[in-house]
């Protein structure tokens, strides 16, 4: 589950009101990218961020005067990064402000959020579309559409074919979040924010190994746009993990039988207590040549006698060359687990932000 989508029903859950703030536009240097999310509920907990500073500042206060109000809300609002904000970046960031106040709203009927849950459950691509002037004129301003789930469309026929062929449109491009304009019979305008949503398109990542520098890892990943498979043999090493593993799917088993279930296209991180296991991960992984990305731990001597053995057994140039050894940056004095999560997060960053750029090309 998205953790901004866990945010939001644990407010349910709490009978808190809450705001959701969505970046739906940016130009210039701005702080945060479309999509961001902040969630802040009325017991103050606040989850996200759109970039802070003053910026966040403004948005949160706008966000508690919402909370203020005695109705739901849908608002679009504005931020030039200018001198009004006390920054001088340039550009502008647009939010999308909605207001849940409990005692007044539809999604005590948990109507769109169990949809939009079951959809990132079943990895499933969609589109939740916002009518943003709603006016009382429709019961629910939420509308959802996926290709093979298109269950949660509002009963008025005109609008609901509208958003469905333009979600599907949306669904073919890069850009998200957008607002599209919808005439309807008595010739008002109504503005529909959509924002498209593809879990199907979220890198995989397997670490195997519940070591001590894994351990340093998981509340790294957790933050970032990736589904964590972590694998490893030895059940205590898991249950020396303080942190959160709702985000984590934990396989304790075999290495090799935990490598059996894994998607296509993921990327590989082995930090296992044995050479010879990481040495049979490697193999089986390459001999597979399905991966993103195969890094490993340990030294270059390390790498170049596992390539070595790669090459020697007949695996093809091009698929070992794949194969990385070191992971992450050396440093001469900052060794520890920290210190060596942080630089072996930073190349799956660095990969994560290739990939994205090269699809917008």
């Amino acid at each position: 589950m998205q953790a901004w989508l866990k945010s939001v029903n644990d407010a349910i859950s709490l009978k808190n009101d809450f705001v959701l703030m969505t970046v739906i536009d940016t130009k210039g240097s701005t702080p945060c990218i479309n999509g961001d999310k902040i969630v802040v509920a009325s017991d103050q907990s606040i989850f996200g961020s759109i970039g802070g500073g003053n910026l966040e500042f403004k948005a949160l206060a706008f966000a508690a005067d919402l909370l203020s109000l005695d109705k739901n809300n849908v608002h679009l609002e504005k931020f030039p990064l200018g001198a009004s904000l006390g920054q001088c970046c340039g550009g502008y960031v647009k939010v999308m402000f909605e207001s849940f106040l409990h005692s007044n709203s539809s999604i005590n009927n948990n109507s769109w959020i169990n949809v939009v849950s079951e959809l990132f459950d079943q990895n499933e691509d969609f589109v939740v579309a916002t009518i943003v002037n709603n006016n009382s004129e429709f019961e629910d301003n939420k509308l959802v559409y996926s290709v093979n789930n298109n269950n949660h469309l509002i009963n008025e026929k005109g609008i609901s074919s509208f958003v469905a062929l333009s979600a599907k449109e949306l669904l073919t491009k890069t850009g998200s979040p957008t607002v599209i304009q919808y005439t309807n019979n008595s010739n008002s305008v109504i503005e529909i924010c959509l924002e498209k949503n593809t879990p199907t398109k979220v890198q995989s990542l397997a670490v195997f190994g519940a070591g001590h520098i894994s351990r340093a890892l998981m509340p790294i990943l957790t933050d970032l746009p990736v589904n964590i498979y972590w694998i490893d043999d030895r059940v205590e090493q898991f249950n020396k993990y303080q942190g959160d593993t709702s985000k984590i799917n934990i396989i304790c088993d075999d290495f090799l039988n935990g490598l059996i279930d894994l998607p296509d296209d993921i990327y590989c991180l082995v930090i296992t207590y044995s050479h010879q296991i990481d040495y049979e991960i490697c193999e089986k992984i390459i001999s597979k040549n399905k991966f993103s990305y195969l890094g490993m731990i340990g030294s270059a001597i390390k790498g170049k006698k596992f390539r070595d053995r790669f090459i020697n057994k007949g695996y093809q140039q091009e698929v070992v060359e794949k194969f990385t050894c070191p992971i992450g940056e050396k440093q001469k004095f900052l060794k520890s687990p920290t210190s060596i999560a942080v630089t072996i997060a930073m190349d799956l960053i660095n990969f994560i932000e290739d990939k994205r750029q090269s699809e917008i090309i």
